[in-house]
Parts: C-alpha cells; sequence; structure tokens
C-alpha cells in the first residue's frame, strides 16, 4: 500500500509517491511468457476463469450494482498468517520521519526472516495522480493487472501492484495484493485516523470473484476499479469494481474524512515491501520472474464537465524518476515504461 513522501523514503526526496535494466520510457519489457508453468497466471485453473478473452471495455458512467459479493469489511478480512506483515508494515510507516532509512543502503546487506521491517527495501514506480496539489478532478478509474496464482517467498513481504488512490485529500487506496499466503484486493482507508483500523476492505482473488470482475487485456488476467468523490461537503469516497457481467459498477468501500496521509498527490504504481536475499537481490524480484504487472486506461474524472480523460502531463507525471535503475530497485532483471504517459505503465522482471 502506498503511503509516499516527497520528502521521506515514503517517497525519496524531491522524486516520488509512494504503498514494489529498467529501460527509459520506451524501453522494450521483457515477455511475460517466460513464468514457469508451475506458477504462470496463463497456466493457473482460478486465473484460466478471467482468461476467456474478455476484453475489459468498461463504461466510466455505468450504474452501481450490488456490494461487492465476499467483501470482509475491516481488519477481519486479514488472513491470520498476513497479521503479523500487516503491523510490521504499519511500524515501518510510521516510522518513515527521515530521509534515509536503512533500505536504502547497502546492497550486499541480507536480512534473516522476520528481520525489523525498517530494513526492507521499499520501492515503487509508476504514475503520480495531481502532482503539486491539483485537485483538479474528482475521480479516477484504471484497469489493473491481477495474477490469482501468485505467492511470495517470504512471510515479510508485500507486493502492491498495480495499486491507486485518486488524489491529494482522497480517503482510499484500491491495492492488488500479494502475500505470502494469498492474492486479494484491498481497500486502504486513509480517512481512518486509527492506524490499526486503515484496513477498510479485503477480499480474495479467486475464481468467484474473477467471474465477476476478470477481464483479459494484452493477454493478462486484469480487473478495472473506481475511486471517486460521492460527496464533497462530507469528503466521502467511494471505491468501486466493474462487474463484466452485470455491467455495474459494484461498491467495495466507502470513507470520508479527512486524508491521514497528508500528501499532496494521489499515485497509480507498482510498489513492494521486500527484503535481500543472500544473492543480494530482493525476494519479491525473484518471485516476478517471468510477470508483467500493467495498467491501462488510467483515467480521471472532471466534476466541471462531467467527462473521463486519459491521465497525460496536464494532471499527472511519471515518478520517482523518468526510469528504473536496477541497482535502485536490487533486482537486475526489472524494467519498465511508460507505454502511453501517463494513462499506461508496464513493470516486468524476466
Amino acid at each position: 500500500m502506498a503511503s509516499l513522501f516527497r520528502s521521506s523514503p515514503l517517497r525519496t526526496a524531491a522524486a516520488a509517491v509512494v504503498t514494489c535494466a529498467l529501460a527509459a520510457a520506451g524501453a522494450v519489457l521483457a515477455p511475460a511468457a517466460q513464468a514457469s508453468p508451475a506458477t504462470s497466471p496463463a497456466t493457473s485453473p482460478i486465473a484460466s476463469a478471467a482468461r476467456a478473452e474478455r476484453p475489459s471495455t468498461p463504461r466510466a458512467d455505468a450504474p452501481m450494482g450490488a456490494p461487492v459479493a465476499g467483501r470482509v469489511l475491516g481488519e477481519a478480512g486479514i488472513r491470520p498468517q498476513d497479521r503479523p506483515g500487516v503491523q510490521r508494515f504499519r511500524e515501518l510507516r510510521d516510522g518513515l520521519v527521515a530521509p534515509d532509512r536503512p533500505s536504502v543502503g547497502a546492497a550486499g546487506r541480507t536480512a534473516p526472516e522476520g528481520a525489523d521491517l525498517a530494513e526492507l527495501a521499499h520501492r515503487w514506480w509508476g504514475t503520480e495522480l495531481g502532482p503539486n496539489g491539483n485537485t483538479g478532478f474528482d475521480g479516477v478509474t484504471a484497469t489493473h493487472t491481477l495474477d490469482a496464482s501468485l505467492r511470495l517467498s517470504s512471510a515479510d513481504d508485500f507486493l502492491y501492484a498495480p495499486t491507486t488512490k485518486a488524489r491529494a485529500n482522497s480517503c482510499i487506496e484500491l491495492v492488488t495484493v500479494h502475500t505470502q499466503a494469498s492474492a486479494q484486493v484491498w481497500a486502504w482507508d486513509w480517512c481512518n485516523a486509527d492506524p490499526a483500523q486503515q484496513v477498510g476492505a479485503t477480499v480474495d482473488i479467486d475464481s468467484a470473484f474473477l467471474q465477476k470482475y476478470g477481464s483479459t487485456v494484452n493477454g493478462r488476467s486484469a480487473y478495472t476499479v473506481r475511486i471517486q468523490l460521492t460527496d464533497a461537503g462530507a469528503n466521502a469516497w467511494t471505491a468501486s469494481l466493474y462487474n463484466v457481467t452485470t455491467s455495474t459498477w459494484d461498491p467495495f468501500f466507502t470513507s470520508q474524512g479527512t486524508d491521514q496521509t497528508t500528501l499532496a498527490y494521489g499515485w497509480d504504481m507498482f510498489e513492494y515491501y521486500s527484503d535481500q536475499t543472500a544473492s543480494g537481490s530482493v525476494g519479491v524480484c525473484q518471485d516476478l520472474s517471468g510477470r508483467v504487472v500493467e495498467t491501462t486506461g488510467l483515467k480521471v474524472h472532471d466534476p466541471v464537465t462531467g467527462a473521463w480523460t486519459d491521465a497525460g502531463p496536464a494532471n499527472s507525471t511519471v515518478f520517482p524518476d523518468a526510469t528504473m535503475n536496477p541497482s535502485d530497485y536490487f533486482c537486475p532483471g526489472i524494467a519498465g515504461r511508460m507505454a502511453a504517459p501517463y494513462s499506461a505503465w508496464q513493470v516486468s522482471v524476466r
């Protein structure tokens, strides 16, 4: 989940928002077909439910449907085996007050299983929405890849990718979450002042989820999200998922109040928290080998005209840097590009 500060490691100084050979914006990505049969999303029996070549063509103004089936509101949705990691994440986020942390230290460092989360590498890359406090839009929608078969090798690691938060003062971050135990969609409640209650809702990415919300984009399983301001006076926001069987936006989570991140921007990005292995690479790098994480169709909503337009130079940028340096991400095979600045991006690991 992304909590990124321009003057802190949640976002490297003067560079980024953060919640995972990076080439320049036009670089060619490593093919996604290199994943092993045991873990490839193309061969996963769960993921196959979403791979019936159903292109995602949601109408941004489609009607509202029924609440997402299977969602669990609040902390009850966190699996017991994930709870220690969630707590460690909170500790790390709360401790990010200095511009430098051990996590950005020597590339040769290794840490044992269960190490203090302050020693984990925290990295992100993607689209920064509404930089410099640009709040001229009141909603965001995007199609995100998902991988029902992906499980991380370490209990300490978190992959939040893709993850999106609309802009400054928005309440909800909607995240595709992968841990050692599960693949889920989470809503983080950034308007809840109690840090112990900031997981607002969760739902498993399983066959039932994919049947309703799964689509296929660029040959990869995906789903479409929307986060929109629904009551400006109360600063109330609603996160919804696009139901491909009913052509409706199914509510997932709502929140209102004051954004506790204090960040002057939103994001749609790739993000991870991961420890280094004996090789010097982060565990997430090895777990993502042969895979692609992708956002397409990133759009923002103009409250005056009612129009949805592609994220672009007028309302967004790339961050924390235009390109990803593999050494900075502790991942020699990682690569990323803006396929359509700034409405479509890809991160791959060969």
